[in-house]
């Protein structure tokens, strides 16, 4: 029903007709006015008509007549046959607000923005008998229209690409979710009902997986499985960036209300996903969660409520998981993210602050459109900016899934003449994609036997000392996964029960646009007198003894491995490459062994299970023939000598 009618609002919502006021004292044409309203009630809308005509032969002013009439032609999209029935109230009343903003709205129904802004204008200079909300309504249409008329006029670079007949079906295909190696694919189906119970829906939805080998076309996609899909709706699916857990929306209402719906998670574990479980309060409440996505480190859960405290509709939340494993009470977004209209479909990229979300609040091109906002410094969210036409058109676009390396995404639309919604691929434009980032990959094994071992790992950027990513492996040939924002330095701390701590460091600036992965392996070695371990990230200032701060990081884990070790010994070995004067090599490797050594005994360890020994040039681990291997010479290393 459309908003600007609002006398036949108020006879709609009446118990009684009986004592409506119409701008006709023709009984007889009430009569028949009030006949068609009951088939508009029943949605007969080609017997209101002619009631509705009927009236009018009656008395040829009878203006709710007319209003029906448009009314009815606005709710079957008749633009063209509507604003003609509103012109024609318009000659009966000149300046009456109620219809001039009918036809404002009734051109920006139809995409004709330039008339659309000539009516609401037209209202805003009317005197005071505008109502207040009138006026409002005509403002926030006239600022979407201007936006319409200037997104149109710059569109954005668009090639969707369908994903094919073995991911799409007859059916609406929605709400696509993409492992982060992009090689899993989870998406909804809204298929019919075979629950033969006429108090069901006539469709319920349902998760589909299909997967695909790097490059190749997408396989013939199947039911996720018994375990997730039952004769209730699930959908809204989204994978972890290693695509070993599903979270996704279940609504358990028999009537098929969304009051019911809350957040399931589930594990893929020997080649299925298990049976699933609904996420604790406080994130599952008695209000309305949906729609979930989960942060690349699995620390953080946006979702979308209807709860209580949030700033009116449907908000995006957050909630993080503590360190004894709980989720914290969620956070709203904040207004800059969230309006007093809907805000949905949120998908946080694994840069972990870049977010994605579809609303009807902000402005758009019609119904909901889709919007990114970046993370601030101050931890707060940045004012979103619309993805632009035609990602974005006058229906609606609720989620799109971006691909690791930010350069393309997953939507589904109904484009292309389709009636039922597809999946499609995108390349995203430049200015609204995430941060560059890249896959890193690789194995923690026994440096002995080559197989891989469970350990427990830390990045931290070199840049601020602040831990990224904290994650255990299991003994798999690949059990590194992990998704890093590119232009940085990042040191990788992996300790293991049973075995020497170790480390490395790695870069991932400049890298080329086509490289998307880094492989990396680090190997452990079980305790024993000898055995030497190079501190990857102890690092100091050319021809200086003195501790850079990013050095403290990686010196912390050494002394954890003493304290949980107190009956070890070792020595600290600092060397040099060859260039220079020998004398002068050892005295600083020395120096920078010492400067470890006190390091050490300033954090508690006792000075007598620590040597200082400077070895410069003396034993380079490869020849100084180049500046990447002198750079690997110049190291410092412990030694277990007891």
């Amino acid at each position: 029903m459309k908003k600007f009618l609002t006398l036949i609002v108020l006879i709609l919502t009446m118990t009684t007709i009986a004592n409506a006021q119409y701008h006709t004292n023709n009984k007889k044409a009430i009569l028949q006015f009030e006949q068609g309203l009951s088939k508009y009630r029943a949605q007969q809308f080609d017997e209101a008509v002619d009631f509705a005509d009927k009236a009018l032969k009656l008395d040829a002013n009878f203006i709710e007549a007319y209003w029906l009439k448009a009314d009815i032609a606005a709710t079957l999209q008749r633009y063209d046959e509507e604003i003609n029935i509103l012109n024609q109230v318009l000659a009966l009343m000149p300046d009456d607000p109620t219809t001039i903003i009918g036809i404002a709205d009734a051109y920006f129904d139809k995409y004709d923005n330039e008339n659309a802004l000539k009516y609401y204008q037209k209202l805003k200079a009317l005197d005071r008998s505008v109502d207040e909300k009138q006026r409002q309504r005509a403002e926030k249409k006239t600022q979407l229209a201007e936006f319409r008329i200037n997104a149109m006029a710059h569109p954005v670079d668009f090639d969707p690409r369908n994903l094919g007949s073995k991911v799409n079906t007859v059916y609406n295909d929605y709400f696509p979710s993409l492992s982060a190696d992009g090689n899993t694919l989870v998406y909804t189906i809204e298929l019919p009902q075979t629950a033969q119970n006429p108090h069901l829906p006539k469709t319920q939805e349902d998760i589909y997986i299909s997967r695909r080998t790097d490059g190749e076309p997408w396989q013939q996609a199947r039911s996720i499985g018994a375990a997730i899909n039952t004769r209730n709706n699930e959908g809204a699916p989204f994978l972890s960036a290693d695509g070993k857990i599903l979270l996704f929306t279940s609504c358990t209402c028999p009537d098929g209300l969304i009051r019911c719906c809350d957040i399931y998670y589930s594990y893929y574990k020997n080649g299925e996903f298990t049976y699933a479980h609904a996420l604790p309060a406080p994130v599952n409440t008695g209000a309305w969660e949906s729609q979930p996505s989960f942060s690349a480190d699995n620390k953080t859960l946006f979702f979308v409520s209807n709860r209580q405290g949030g700033f009116g509709g449907k908000d995006i939340w957050y909630s993080e998981l503590t360190g004894d494993g709980r989720w914290s009470e969620p956070k709203n977004c904040g207004e800059n993210v969230n309006t007093p209209d809907d805000e949905m479909s949120p998908f946080i990229h694994a840069d972990n602050k870049t977010l994605y979300f579809s609303s009807n609040g902000h402005p758009g091109m019609g119904g909901h459109d889709l919007f990114v906002s970046h993370l601030q410094e101050d931890g707060t969210w940045g004012k979103p900016v619309n993805l632009g036409y035609p990602i974005n058109t006058k229906d609606n676009e609720t989620r799109l899934a971006v691909s690791v390396f930010g350069n393309s995404a997953i939507i589904s639309s109904d484009r292309h003449g389709n009636t039922k919604l597809d999946l499609y691929e995108i390349t995203l434009p430049k200015p609204v994609q995430p941060s560059r980032t890249l896959l890193v990959y690789g194995v923690v094994k026994d440096n002995k036997t080559q197989n891989p071992i469970q350990s427990e790992f830390e990045i931290v950027s070199l840049a601020d000392g602040k831990t990224v990513q904290k994650a255990s492996t299991v003994a798999e040939p690949v059990n590194i996964m992990l998704y890093l924002p590119e232009g940085n330095d990042y040191a990788l701390n992996v300790r293991a029960d049973g075995y020497l701590m170790n480390s490395m460091n790695f870069s991932l600036k400049n890298i080329p646009d086509t490289v998307t992965k880094k492989y990396i392996e680090i190997g452990l070695d079980k305790p024993s007198v000898g055995n030497t371990v190079t501190l990857e990230n102890v690092f100091f200032d050319t021809d200086k003894y003195d501790l850079k701060p990013e050095s403290y990081y990686e010196l912390n884990k050494l002394v954890d491995f003493l304290k949980k070790n107190p009956t070890l010994r070792i020595e600290l070995g600092g060397h040099t490459d060859n260039a220079g004067k020998e004398p002068h090599n050892l005295e600083l490797s020395q120096n920078r062994a010492m400067a470890i050594v006190n390091y050490l005994v300033d954090k508690g360890i006792d000075k007598a299970r620590l040597t200082a020994k400077g070895y410069g040039s003396s034993k380079p681990c490869v020849p100084n023939d180049s500046k990447e291997n002198m750079a690997k010479n110049r190291r410092t290393e412990f030694k277990i000598i007891q």
